[in-house]
């Protein structure tokens, strides 16, 4: 009798395919503050002084006593986030090209990190308990509609609300990639720029901002996986279907407004890997991955939420 082979399919080197965590904008989209503390406060100045006064001045009259200065804070903690990972020997011995054992956990383990960061802040901003500056699209109304829809209206009711309750212009709008791929052939954009019915590609990037009176525009691209646990994957945009108006500097200063701040730790690293020899299960490592931020929305009268922006 001929003697048994095992046959091994042999997996192709250099080469893997994997849902990538990019197009987030949970790290660049809010001015950072580097704090020493875990915790501290951030300090506020009131509108006081923007009230109008009477400023006239003449012979023996006194001049006129005002208080215009109206100081407050809002806390922040930076919290921590971490998770791990194990590699054990038989990972070692069987995991190959192009597969890595510990490369693998820790690209992994830092991805979910940073899909949670972006969640995090998605969560926050698309709440209209926090931003109450805020409506709600439906029906006709929807910007998927291009017959019945305004969205230059729609627009200048949510520029007009940050200008009339923080006193500063917005100058940052959050569109989803989804959101952004059927707007951008909305007629009125096209009719803006000189096209009577279509144009391919519609509307990019910079001509958007332009539509929409903003310095930065940013298209969270970022997906994940909403299925339990076990079932086939789902894959749902992080920032929904929503639009959001703000003022957002493009760095921490002094006497500013903005939506809120990306508060760090001072001197630390985003995200820190740690490997550490495990004895349980034996010869195996454990793979550690951590962060720390407070995501601090400081002025929910600097942003306007536009819910459902699509269907």
């Amino acid at each position: 009798m001929a003697q048994q082979v095992a046959i091994v399919d042999k997996l192709l080197s250099n080469v893997s395919s994997m849902y990538p965590v990019k197009g987030g904008i949970a790290e660049e989209c809010l001015p950072v503050i580097q704090s020493k503390q875990d915790t501290g406060l951030l300090g506020e100045y009131g509108t006081d002084h923007l009230r109008i006064e009477n400023t006239k001045i003449g012979g023996e009259g006194a001049y006129t006593r005002v208080r215009p200065i109206a100081r407050a804070t809002s806390s922040y903690h930076v919290e921590g986030h971490g998770l791990e990972g194990i590699v054990t020997e038989s990972d070692y011995r069987n995991v190959e090209d192009p597969f890595d054992a510990e490369e693998d956990q820790m690209i992994n383990l830092t991805s979910k990190l940073l899909l949670g960061k972006e969640y995090d802040l998605a969560s926050v901003i698309n709440d209209t308990a926090i931003l109450t500056k805020n409506t709600t699209l439906s029906g006709t109304s929807q910007l998927n509609d291009y017959l019945n829809s305004d969205p230059l209206d729609v627009f200048l009711t949510a520029r007009l609300s940050v200008k009339n309750y923080s006193g500063a212009i917005a100058d940052a709008c959050i569109m989803p990639w989804e959101v952004f791929q059927v707007i951008k052939y909305h007629p009125q954009f096209l009719s803006a720029l000189g096209y009577a019915h279509n144009r391919p590609g519609g509307v990019n990037r910079k001509e958007m901002a332009d539509i929409l009176e903003v310095k930065n525009l940013y298209v969270p691209e970022i997906s994940y996986n909403s299925a339990k646990q076990g079932q086939t994957a789902v894959m749902a945009p992080v920032w929904g279907k929503n639009i959001v108006f703000a003022v957002l500097p493009t760095k921490a200063e002094k006497y500013q407004v903005s939506l809120g701040y990306l508060v760090n730790l001072l001197g630390r690293t985003k995200r820190r890997v740690y490997k550490t020899p495990t004895n349980n299960p034996p010869n195996g490592k454990s793979i550690l991955v951590d962060d720390a931020y407070d995501m601090l929305i400081s002025n929910v009268n600097a942003g306007y939420l536009i819910k459902n922006a699509t269907a």
